[in-house]
């Protein structure tokens, strides 16, 4: 039924990192979560951690403060440096002070006590998406995303790609006819909205926005026009 909702209808996409040593926390995610989201992550170092969050291919990331591996204050610390826009979910059976202030400091969006309840952990993982909007984006190779909600284009680790009004534009036209080879008219006409354009100067911009990213983000096919490479996972 929540796939039919329209505000949450891209969150079966979601791909999630969860970092906990609880084996009983596992066992309960792992049974009790369906296929409602696309992918499911478990790891409990804090290198893997650091390293599947960076990598830019997940939503979010559910965090177990009593995971014995991690000191929950250090990967909180390490994931708001390198993955500050990564959204966070706490998970602990103590809700001492230290534990809540270290999860409001790295931008959690909810702290849930054990014993869980895998269906509150999961309605707390659609609350989060839905707000965050972190499954309405479309992947590009290099860990480069084009966020539909806040309309924006970043590189791995969040880090937003300035590109120009022209550029920018140019882009989301490809992604809009991304099935087939958009025309220099068409782009002319909705890019540069009919005024004076030379195939000159949109190769210029096509060059920098290869620059800006990497360069067979964007497909010259000789005398047609051109197509955009998006991951094949989207």
């Amino acid at each position: 039924m929540l796939k039919t909702v329209r505000n949450i209808r891209k969150l079966y996409n979601a791909k999630l990192l969860f970092i906990s040593s609880d084996e009983s926390v596992k066992h309960a995610i792992e049974s009790e979560f369906d296929d409602y989201f696309k992918e499911l992550k478990m790891t409990s170092t804090i290198e893997d951690a650091l390293s599947l969050a960076c990598s830019n291919n997940y939503d979010m990331c559910i965090i177990d403060a009593d995971n014995e591996n991690v000191s929950f204050s250090e990967l909180c610390s390490q994931l708001s440096q390198f993955a500050p826009t990564l959204p966070k979910i706490v998970i602990s059976s103590s809700d001492d002070n230290e534990n809540i202030v270290t999860a409001i400091n790295s931008g959690a969006y909810t702290f849930l006590s054990k014993p869980l309840r895998a269906k509150d952990v999961k309605l707390a993982v659609i609350m989060c998406l839905n707000q965050t909007k972190r499954g309405d984006k479309i992947e590009f190779e290099n860990g480069i995303y084009f966020d539909e909600y806040r309309d924006q284009f970043f590189k791995s680790g969040g880090v937003l790609i300035d590109f120009t009004r022209l550029e920018k534009a140019f882009l989301k036209l490809l992604i809009t006819r991304r099935n087939e080879i958009t025309d220099y008219d068409t782009i002319k006409d909705v890019v540069w909205k009919g005024k004076d354009m030379s195939i000159y100067t949109m190769r210029n911009i096509v060059n920098k926005i290869r620059q800006k990213t990497y360069y067979e983000i964007i497909k010259n096919h000789s005398n047609k026009g051109y197509t955009i490479d998006i991951s094949k996972n989207n």
